[in-house]
């Protein structure tokens, strides 16, 4: 899978003309992190956990005139725990990725984003019921991501986008709904 979406990447690249604009952007969001039975270290197994989480998006890229870009990007996905009661996750994923967007009215844009995300998951145990010291362990490999989002565009410079994004990881998977600001530079 890694190779298709170079050979795509080039492809996208070679067939570009001229760049239009490098953009930064932050987004805030919420949503599920599933972890199917796993072993994060030889005394701590995370069993079958889905759990809300929140997550943080900064992202940097370049958008090309007939509206495909690029981008690189570091999310960091935290797992809501109340006061240690249950078992921690925190996953950090840096991203690369390929999209296209286009116009569907003059104040809207849609697309998406495929990509690979470079992932590190950290795993502490529960406090609740646990007579010693809290097990801790983590994996990371690198795996497949998709976006899709909708942009408002509010002027040529700023863009807030919605985005849905899905992560299919070696543990399970992560499903976040995002909100955010985009700063393109011209």
């Amino acid at each position: 899978m890694p190779r298709y979406l170079a050979v795509f990447m080039l492809a996208m690249l070679v067939s570009t003309p001229a760049w239009s604009e490098v953009f930064i952007g932050l987004d805030l969001g919420a949503g599920d992190l599933d972890v199917d039975s796993v072993s994060v270290a030889p005394d701590f197994e995370l069993t079958s956990i889905s759990d809300s989480a929140s997550a943080f998006r900064v992202s940097a890229g370049y958008e090309f005139d007939n509206g495909f870009h690029v981008l690189v990007g570091f999310d960091d996905i935290e797992s809501f725990e109340f006061l240690g009661l249950g078992d921690a996750i925190e996953l950090e994923a840096l991203k690369f990725g390929v999209g296209y967007s286009q116009p569907i009215s003059n104040r809207f844009r849609a697309g998406g984003t495929i990509g690979l995300a470079s992932w590190d998951l950290e795993a502490r145990e529960s406090i609740l019921f646990n007579p010693g010291p809290e097990a801790t362990g983590g994996l990371d490999d690198t795996d497949v991501y998709f976006d899709v989002s909708i942009e408002w565009v509010i002027n040529e410079t700023f863009r807030i986008p919605f985005t849905f994004n899905y992560n299919d990881y070696d543990f399970g998977d992560a499903t976040i709904w995002s909100i955010g600001v985009r700063v393109h530079f011209q």
